[in-house]
């Protein structure tokens, strides 16, 4: 069989299984606290049949927490997990028809790649036949198939996660649960990875929870990225939207690169920055201080956000230029020790060397603002 007739074989094996409707989840006000410490605090987090949602946030937020209870490996204090409309909290996770990527890979060392993919087809009882054979198809699809006889301490670790992954998807799961797992590879092979996983699970149509803390992972791979704190969802959307409209002031500075310039609020709902005035992001008039005056705030503007030009008596000096390809990131120090930075395409920048005197200013579009941060003193 040749190498994409293996695949499509894969991929239209796993859609006959599965059916045309798909698997719905829903976590519904799950709770879960170690001693003291409360990793979940009620998460609602709904996800379409064939969706891949990603939860992102910073270690302690209570990702994994979250994505194990969807196993079945933790049990929550408090809340349910409904797949397809049925509560599943109760059954274990051996029969929740769940799929698991782990970090570590978790291969068997003592089985090849073959008989790694292979083993829950024979804990399902399936022929040897029949289970040797998905289990190469899978291979294939993963671009594996040369490696079939190989143990896991003889290939590369991008190449033990391939077999993990064809090993999750040779069971037809109805759930793909993914925890952290490009985190141990190095940054080729986690791009490569990243891109395989998407274009399976797209081909696939397989819903899929996929738990990480690269930020670039989440935004290039899910079709919308929950921010977790705190065990909460802060907020939860497509990428662009997530990036570009950010709810919360967290999220802002979590995803991204975000800078803090000092501003005025304003009664009228506009805020006063590097000299112009802007609108405020879900800002009513006269939502202000208490005493219904203008008051201090930072305005969150991401690089690319700000426009810059050279200009002899400008409000900034630049420090740093960094080439990033076709854009080129420019460190400025702003009047009053502010250091902002500011994205320009790399074919402008030519003059933007470090001590040129430079003019940074806002466009008039909507921005996010929060309260003035403390100088450390």
């Amino acid at each position: 069989m040749t190498t994409n007739a293996a695949r499509n074989a894969a991929v239209d094996s796993a859609r006959r299984a599965r059916g045309t409707g798909g698997t719905s989840v829903l976590l519904r006000d799950l709770s879960r606290s170690f001693g003291t410490t409360k990793a979940l605090d009620g998460l609602s987090l709904e996800i379409a049949p064939g969706e891949l949602v990603a939860l992102l946030g910073p270690s302690g937020c209570g990702k994994t927490t979250a994505l194990r209870i969807v196993a079945g490996f933790e049990t929550a204090d408090t809340g349910s997990v409904l797949v397809d409309g049925k509560d599943i909290s109760g059954v274990s996770a051996s029969k929740r028809d769940m799929g698991m990527v782990f970090q570590s890979y978790s291969l068997f060392p003592n089985m090849n790649a073959l008989d790694n993919v292979a083993f829950g087809l024979r804990m399902r009882k399936q022929g040897s036949a029949q289970r040797r054979k998905r289990a190469g198809e899978l291979l294939e699809m993963v671009g594996l198939a040369p490696q079939a006889r190989q143990y896991p301490h003889q290939l590369s670790g991008g190449q033990q996660q391939r077999v993990a992954l064809a090993r999750a998807l040779a069971i037809e799961p109805r759930v793909l649960l993914l925890d952290e797992p490009l985190s141990a590879l190095d940054a080729k092979v986690r791009l490569q990875l990243r891109e395989q996983i998407r274009t399976l699970q797209h081909r696939l149509g397989t819903t899929t929870l996929f738990v990480t803390h690269d930020q670039e992972e989440a935004l290039s791979m899910a079709d919308r990225v929950g921010v977790m704190r705190q065990g909460r969802l802060e907020q939860i959307a497509a990428p662009d939207e997530l990036y570009d409209d950010p709810a919360t002031v967290f999220v802002a500075e979590f995803v991204g690169i975000m800078n803090r310039i000092p501003g005025e609020l304003r009664t009228d709902g506009t805020v006063t920055v590097l000299g112009s005035t802007a609108p405020v992001k879900g800002q009513e008039p006269a939502d202000t201080g208490a005493d219904g005056g203008d008051r201090a705030v930072d305005v969150l503007v991401r690089p690319e956000g700000l426009t810059l030009q050279v200009a002899e008596h400008g409000n900034g000096i630049v420090t740093t230029r960094t080439f990033l390809g076709s854009v080129t990131r420019v460190g400025v120090l702003l009047d009053g020790d502010i250091a902002v930075q500011v994205d320009k395409p790399s074919s402008e920048a030519a003059a933007l060397a470090p001590g040129a005197s430079v003019s940074v200013s806002l466009p008039g579009q909507p921005v996010l603002v929060a309260p003035r941060r403390a100088v450390p003193g």
